[in-house]
């Protein structure tokens, strides 16, 4: 039962001021930066990502923009242009879609909204993210396991009182839970409800349980264990977490498997994937929040020379400039090369060139760049489209996303499917497993 950490190691991501015990981070030397989004949650991304049409951005902040020399002249009144000048306020599209993209994830139906020559790309606010399930006011972890203890004594167990406490604490709520547990009832918390559950609400609530990089070095191992790999579990894991979550996810797979994350990775795939796995598990992306412009264009031409513009397409560049860039670097590059290219964006390209696995890792880092809630979103969608759910990769998603950023996974899910997550999770799954998912994402009707 559960997935248990290191003997005598901290288990979970480090505290911040949002947490609620001071023992509950997982080690870094200085810690983690703290996080302006969701309390429990990963570090908000470095990256901005851009507001839903129904949320507009704050008046203040976005990107800084970098160019030696000052924003080149441009023609016609009012340009913003000359040296210390301003960058545009506002730009293009709703964020996240290009002009006449209505269906077709990741891809527009008509031709984007472009950057003119010489123009800015859009100030890119950074979005606070936040997460259906907050901090407990008052937070008393004594009550809580008097509760769990009850709910498991006996002959039977009483789910509902299960769900009320474990689909309302956060990450970091849970991990002091089942330290207060044993010190209260000398047994293993996890190991208590793994005997009294079955199924897939047995499957959700031991990923509930685990720390955050406990959580994602599990859902590694278990897409590499046996025969075949689950080659979108490797991807949605290391084209979405930060540079400290992958050192930290790093850390304790080694410590359970017995062998490294980057050697696991290599010996579980091959040619060119290999080499983007390979990459992204080294955690060296620029995180950085500002943009530099000139770069951006050099990258966009690049990435031009070594796919539509070559016979064959040279992997090593895209490997390179989407694994180390930063995303709102990245966001801008993309925008500069449908700018000057036949394809109408980025995700057309990489569909155009590449094929397989390195297709689906390279298109992953593209819908993440340019809006990361709405390439959870799709991942979610995809999980109970069509017959039968895919019901361990929508346990993952819901466990990883409840505390971090739903919210904004749950606006881009109605807006792109106008129904909403709770509807869809309803309709497609039953019982207590139903209740603890709907409990994690906010109920039925909420968006």
């Amino acid at each position: 039962g559960g997935y248990p950490g290191a003997p005598g190691a901290p288990q979970g991501y480090p505290s911040g001021p949002n947490n609620v015990h001071p023992n509950s981070g997982y080690p870094a030397p200085g810690g983690y930066p703290t996080s302006g989004g969701a309390p429990g949650g990963y570090p908000a991304p470095a990256s901005g990502y851009a507001y839903p049409a129904a949320a507009p951005p704050p008046a203040q902040g976005g990107y800084q923009f970098v160019t030696p020399g000052g924003y080149p002249p441009q023609p016609g009144p009012g340009a913003q242009g000359h040296p210390g000048a301003a960058p545009p306020a506002a730009y293009g599209a709703p964020p996240g879609m290009y002009t006449g993209q209505t269906s077709s994830y990741g891809a527009p139906t008509a031709p984007p909204t472009l950057l003119a020559a010489g123009a800015s790309p859009p100030s890119h606010k950074q979005e606070e993210c936040t997460g259906t399930v907050h901090k407990t006011p008052n937070f008393d972890a004594e009550s809580d396991c008097r509760v769990l203890k009850k709910a498991m004594k006996g002959w039977g167990t009483d789910e509902n009182s299960l769900i009320a406490i474990l689909g309302d604490r956060t990450t970091d709520e849970l991990q002091v839970l089942k330290k207060m547990y044993k010190t209260m009832h000398g047994k293993d918390l996890e190991k208590e409800l793994m005997s009294e559950l079955s199924g897939d609400l047995k499957y959700t609530v031991k990923l509930l349980m685990m720390s955050r990089a406990e959580r994602d070095s599990y859902c590694l191992s278990k897409a590499m264990a046996g025969l075949g790999t689950d080659e979108m579990v490797l991807i949605e894991i290391l084209t979405s977490r930060s540079n400290q979550e992958i050192e930290a996810i790093s850390s304790v797979f080694e410590k359970h498997n017995k062998r490294s994350l980057e050697a696991a990775l290599r010996s579980e795939t091959s040619a060119t994937f290999k080499k983007l796995l390979t990459a992204l598990c080294q955690g060296n992306r620029n995180e950085s929040a500002k943009v530099d412009l000139a770069k951006a264009s050099l990258d966009a031409q690049t990435l031009k020379k070594s796919g539509e513009d070559k016979w064959g397409t040279d992997e090593s560049e895209f490997i390179l400039i989407l694994c180390t860039r930063s995303l709102p670097q990245l966001k801008a590059t993309f925008l500069e090369y449908q700018r000057n290219s036949k394809h109408r964006s980025m995700v057309d390209a990489i569909e155009s060139e590449f094929s397989g696995d390195l297709r689906r890792g390279l298109k992953a880092i593209v819908e993440i760049a340019m809006d990361k809630q709405a390439y959870f979103a799709h991942r979610l969608y995809r999980s109970m489209k069509g017959l039968g759910t895919d019901d361990k990769t929508l346990a993952r998603l819901v466990t990883t996303r409840y505390d971090v950023d739903m919210v904004q996974i749950k606006q881009r899910f109605h807006q792109k499917y106008n129904q909403s997550l709770g509807q869809f999770i309803h309709d497609d799954t039953s019982g207590d497993y139903r209740k603890l998912l709907l409990k994690l994402v906010g109920g039925v009707q909420t968006f």
